[in-house]
């Protein structure tokens, strides 16, 4: 473990008082990282005064062409002899989490880094954390591993779940019921404290950056399974994050299933990504069916929102035909 290198990588934009609290969870691991990767997608907030003002920088940096970074060395709180090189990305446009993380993964794979360990702002690693990631994913030939992530509010609950109401199957108890050897396989919940190994990029390469948000890091998921890689959740390994509830609603009583509700501008954004993983990872059966579940949905559950239906089709068909050069309209 000790000559495993591993550098984190956060992605944050407008979000700067969780960035730090991040931070200084990632400063105060029991297994301390060698570097740590900022990556501020253009936030608007403040982020480079701030990080300034709680010592994470020694300058104010910003840039309209290409990001520019600056890299100051820390002493870790928990080992006063060593240290930890904090650099600072800051973009020169918002790229969204699938940019934050390509630049993040690109600079840290460059720089010859083992390990890469991936998470948003919003999320804050437990202390020992990284220790039993790294430890379970040697001992168990795991290249790509994930926590269990935990809502901050209550330590008994999933932050990701299916309703705000009680769920047994949505408890950090019920999950850990499928684990084996402390090992939940062909289960993970990216990017919040992902684990993953340089192999992993030698095999299938980076995040696929023009996705923008809602789905980068399921399609690296699909990528990394496609490959043979093994994927796993170490329950062992705890990673705090604000709750998420599902927003999906049932098509004609659930006869066709749920579609996700995505009520949002950057909805088409979600469109497209969604056609490009149908159409490479899955069969002509999946996307059919994706097809008249959203047909129904528009026309029946939002009373003919012809607009919304032509929205769909358009976008998802740029995705399926990974017709990525122009960017989605955003209202």
């Amino acid at each position: 473990m000790i000559k495993n290198k591993v550098a984190a990588i956060v992605v944050t934009y407008n979000r700067k008082k969780l960035l730090v609290e991040c931070l200084n969870a990632l400063l105060n691991q029991t297994r301390p990282v060698e570097s740590i990767y900022i990556l501020d997608n253009a936030s608007t907030d403040g982020t480079p005064e701030y990080l300034l003002e709680k010592g994470f920088s020694d300058s104010i940096i910003s840039s309209f062409k290409e990001p520019l970074e600056s890299i100051k060395t820390l002493k870790s709180p928990l080992f006063p002899d060593t240290t930890i090189e904090v650099h600072y990305v800051r973009m020169h446009e918002n790229t969204g989490g699938a940019g934050g993380f390509h630049e993040g993964i690109k600079r840290s794979y460059d720089a010859g880094f083992d390990w890469l360990w991936l998470m948003d702002d919003d999320g804050c690693p437990a202390k020992d954390q990284l220790l039993e990631l790294l430890d379970k994913s040697i001992k168990n030939d795991l290249f790509f591993s994930g926590p269990i992530v935990v809502d901050k509010d209550n330590e008994q609950m999933l932050a990701f779940r299916s309703s705000g109401t009680f769920n047994v199957t949505d408890t950090v108890e019920h999950i850990k019921t499928y684990a084996k050897n402390g090992v939940i396989y062909n289960c993970i919940y990216p990017f919040n404290g992902t684990l993953v190994s340089r192999r992993v990029v030698d095999k299938i390469g980076n995040v696929k950056k023009e996705m923008f948000i809602w789905g980068d890091e399921k399609e690296y998921v699909l990528r990394a399974e496609s490959s043979d890689i093994q994927i796993g959740t170490i329950t062992t390994a705890v990673h705090w994050h604000p709750a998420r509830e599902g927003n999906r609603v049932k098509v004609l009583f659930d006869f066709l299933g749920k579609v996700a509700v995505r009520t949002d501008k950057n909805a088409t954004i979600y469109y497209r990504n969604l056609g490009y993983q149908h159409a490479k990872y899955f069969g002509v059966g999946k996307q059919l069916k994706t097809l008249i579940k959203h047909t129904v949905y528009f026309l029946v559950n939002l009373k003919f929102n012809v607009k919304g239906l032509a929205d769909f089709y358009r976008y998802y068909f740029d995705g399926a035909t990974d017709r990525y050069c122009l960017p989605p309209r955003r209202k």
